[in-house]
């Protein structure tokens, strides 16, 4: 019972980080109070689904739990937040991923210390309490990450614009290998082996180093593209002053042929005045 009671207060943790994390990547529908109460629903949601088929029964199936979780969890971000669906499926991906990859740091841990026995999921089992303690600053630390990949792609256009749904497919591939993983070893009652749990981080690194390549490209495409409108604005601005300055000299050759004009007036108009005193 103690072990039912510690995963239903971790979830409570896991709810509160998930509401945190999303209002800060995503757009919530409504107020902050409103998002909450939501997101206590699916940390309801999750306690009744997943503890008892992986507590309460001999047999269950991770793939069905796993469905089971992603489905209460696009419910939850459908209902209360209004971003773009390629903003959703980062931010869950990101977080699946680096939660996934703190999930088998602690189970490489635990199995360290303790041994699995004849099913690591057991109210009783030492190796089930131990994960879920070292779980819990792990967990912290996946979210802090998740977030900071996202603001590192916030800063760009990657996310507005069409190129986005390559940043979801990047991580992607990690999601399905650590599903695999959760329910091989899981099933198995084996430890995760240590080239496995650095696979893993290599594959997590390598996705946030795309990440940070694609931000950096993209980047570079800003400044080329604020290069090229500064040099349409000169080339503008150039064209209008070589306008005005043809307008200029236009105006000088106007104003020096009427003051020829005048003069021209004025030396007849003398002239007449002067044969007109000789006559008379």
């Amino acid at each position: 019972m103690f072990v039912l009671i510690l995963n239903v207060l971790i979830y409570g943790h896991d709810a509160l980080m998930l509401l945190l994390y999303y209002s800060r990547t995503l757009e919530r529908r409504y107020s902050l109070g409103a998002a909450a109460l939501g997101t206590a629903g699916w940390w309801a949601i999750q306690c009744a689904c997943k503890l008892p088929a992986m507590y309460l029964k001999d047999d269950y199936s991770m793939t069905w739990i796993m469905i089971g979780q992603c489905l209460n969890m696009i419910l939850y971000l459908q209902i209360f937040y209004q971003s773009s669906l390629a903003k959703k499926l980062l931010a869950f991906v990101l977080v699946t991923v680096t939660l996934g990859a703190a999930e088998f740091t602690s189970i490489l841990i635990a199995a360290v210390f303790t041994d699995f026995g004849a099913k690591p999921l057991q109210l009783d089992s030492e190796f089930t309490v131990m994960c879920l303690l070292i779980m819990r600053p792990l967990a912290t630390l996946a979210y802090f990450f998740a977030l900071q990949i996202w603001n590192a792609l916030q800063r760009s256009s990657w996310l507005r614009g069409g190129r986005q749904w390559l940043c979801v497919l990047l991580p992607f591939s990690q999601l399905f290998l650590l599903w695999y993983l959760t329910e091989v070893y899981t099933d198995a009652a084996e430890g995760l082996p240590v080239p496995v749990l650095l696979g893993v981080f290599l594959a997590v690194a390598a996705d946030v180093y795309m990440l940070i390549v694609f931000d950096q490209a993209q980047k570079r495409e800003q400044i080329e593209k604020e290069l090229r409108l500064k040099r349409h604005l000169q080339e503008l601005e150039q064209f209008r002053y070589d306008r005005l300055r043809s307008v200029q000299e236009e105006t000088a050759r106007l104003r020096h042929d009427f003051q020829n004009y005048l003069l021209t007036l004025r030396a007849m108009s003398e002239k007449e005045i002067k044969s007109g005193e000789e006559s008379g």
